[in-house]
């Protein structure tokens, strides 16, 4: 395993951070990272196993960090989630939500089932959490203090998505929708959106492989893909870094 210790940002010393999807890809990196940046973190997903594997890495490393396991495509479980948190850590003050799904289907393949999953946990399941966070984040306000952060984790694909990842980049493109429409109506807040390019994760795990070969085929000959693929670690340093930077933009691209 890579050491990624050099990125974990400066900001983060005693901030309480739920991270979303932390057992394994992006999630799992970020959740690591904050937890060496000082921060204290709940790290949430579905896998009772991975989360205990985090958690277990990051005690080691003398961080804090605690595993809750739950399940976003549960709109009520995932609106409970912040305050579950915020009761975990004595408050809260950012939430960086990273669970996320994506079949290798074209639109005319794909079955309504593969949508509703894609949505219920890149779109309803990020937009419950975002509901349920708003009490426990404000709650935490103090003049001098940090401003509380939401971060929302886009994908390069969505201006032009790439040949059956469309399901995906739709539910992508509703998110960043939200993001915005959040942001004027709770401008307390700051809503982070952070556009994620290609990263070495588990994203595709689940799709055909007799499939997978005439898929990347086509996105390289179409230019939509280089061979360049960025470590977990790396893409983690770069939403902490974004979420440190206090007058940083609310839109971050890391392609």
């Amino acid at each position: 395993m890579a050491d990624d210790r050099t990125d974990a940002p400066a900001g983060l010393e005693g901030r309480r951070l739920l991270v979303v999807g932390a057992s394994s890809g992006i999630g799992r990196a970020v959740a690591l990272a904050a937890c060496r940046a000082g921060a204290a973190v709940v790290a949430a997903a579905r896998r009772a196993d991975r989360l205990a594997e985090v958690v277990s890495e990051a005690m080691t490393d003398g961080g804090d960090a605690h595993a809750h396991t739950r399940d976003v495509a549960d709109p009520a479980v995932a609106r409970q989630l912040p305050g579950d948190a915020a009761a975990i850590l004595g408050g809260l003050d950012a939430v960086v939500y990273s669970a996320g799904v994506a079949p290798l289907a074209a639109v005319s393949a794909a079955s309504a089932d593969e949508w509703r999953r894609v949505l219920d946990t890149n779109v309803v399941g990020a937009a419950m959490v975002a509901a349920g966070a708003l009490a426990p984040l404000q709650a935490g306000v103090t003049a001098d203090g940090p401003r509380p952060v939401l971060v929302l984790l886009s994908s390069h694909t969505v201006p032009r998505p790439w040949p059956g990842l469309t399901v995906y980049a739709a539910s992508k493109a509703a998110l960043e929708a939200m993001a915005r429409g959040l942001r004027r109506e709770e401008p307390w807040l700051r809503v982070l959106t952070v556009i994620v390019g290609n990263t070495a994760t588990g994203f595709a795990d689940g799709w055909d492989p007799e499939a997978m070969g005439p898929a990347f085929e086509r996105w390289s000959a179409e230019g939509d893909y280089d061979g360049t693929v960025s470590s977990a670690e790396a893409t983690a340093g770069g939403v902490l870094g974004a979420l440190a930077d206090e007058g940083g933009p609310d839109e971050v691209a890391l392609t």
